[in-house]
């Protein structure tokens, strides 16, 4: 390990301590200045992060995305790429954004990879083509990106689909459950629930969307929710039904609002966890992954703002 790597691995390290966090602002601003690339991105990152120890900054956020994908490095090309595909710190340009996704892709970088599936799967800045957008997810799944593994069983699982393939879908799917990937409980729990290439099976969808409830999936809340209403794979409960709906409803979840409205809209303002209930009643986004791929903000272990980290 050179002194460069040195420097910044050490920043990273203090920046996850709370009491020394200013102390990994300072050291990472100090490796960014020297010219390492990883720092650059990662300093970027705190500019555009809600709760960063810093003033949020997004255009000095993309400044130093900007610095650290000209010198090469596959995350602050992703990240460009990003800012270019969202126009939410610069302009839009779908353009710009393949160009630069397609860099960091090349390297090897999971997340630009899959994005270029979803640009590829929907035509955005590109012919829409989705033989390349599956080689794209695919390339990414190899390298255990757990929203690749989700658009590609989406493709799979989906009937309309000349690539329909769902014992390929299951697989998918499964791997991101493996990895503790929320979304993935509710996927399993459906192909089950509906039985797409096997025998419907409510009990082994309710064991699935209780898994996927208790990692807070929104998706999972609303099924378990109905699965309860109905008494389908378990013993009809109409208090926890109530209980599931409302964390979804909370939670944005549009069919649980609906179907709250329709069947309750008293009982739908009542808190029904308590204050032991494992499940926190907290607002998420749990996305559809063919939409629109994982909040990059999160913290993630191996660096303090570094969701899309080398998978």
């Amino acid at each position: 390990m050179n002194s460069k790597d040195d420097a910044y691995e050490s920043a990273l390290r203090l920046l996850e301590n709370k009491a020394t966090e200013m102390d990994g602002v300072s050291a990472l601003k100090v490796a960014a200045e020297d010219g390492d690339p990883r720092a650059m991105c990662e300093y970027g990152l705190l500019f555009n992060t809600p709760g960063a120890p810093v003033t949020q900054n997004p255009s000095e956020a993309f400044q130093w995305y900007l610095k650290s994908a000209e010198y090469g490095d596959d995350r602050g090309q992703f990240y460009v790429g990003l800012s270019y595909y969202e126009g939410k710190i610069v302009e839009q340009d779908h353009a710009s954004a393949l160009k630069w996704f397609t860099l960091s892709a090349e390297k090897g970088y999971a997340i630009a990879q899959h994005y270029l599936g979803h640009m590829h799967y929907y035509g955005n800045g590109v012919p829409q083509d989705e033989r390349e957008a599956i080689r794209w997810f695919k390339l990414s799944v190899d390298r255990e990106c757990n929203e690749a593994r989700i658009a590609l069983g989406d493709i799979y699982s989906n009937p309309k689909n000349k690539e329909v393939d769902y014992d390929l879908a299951f697989k998918l799917y499964s791997s991101a459950m493996e990895a503790k990937y929320p979304i993935a409980y509710y996927k399993v729990g459906m192909m089950h629930y509906q039985g797409n290439g096997r025998p419907p099976n409510y009990i082994a969808a309710s064991k699935c969307f209780r898994e996927g409830a208790e990692l807070e999936s929104l998706e999972c809340y609303y099924m378990l929710g109905m699965m309860y209403y109905q008494g389908k794979g378990v013993e009809k409960d109409t208090n926890r039904a109530y209980r599931y709906l409302n964390l979804a409803d909370q939670g944005g979840y549009q069919e649980a609002t609906e179907f709250l409205a329709k069947i309750d809209s008293t009982r739908k303002k009542k808190n029904w966890g308590t204050s032991n209930d494992p499940i926190r009643n907290t607002r998420l986004r749990t996305p559809d992954l063919l939409s629109f791929p994982e909040d990059e903000s999160a913290p993630k272990k191996g660096g303090f703002f570094g969701l899309f980290k080398k998978r």
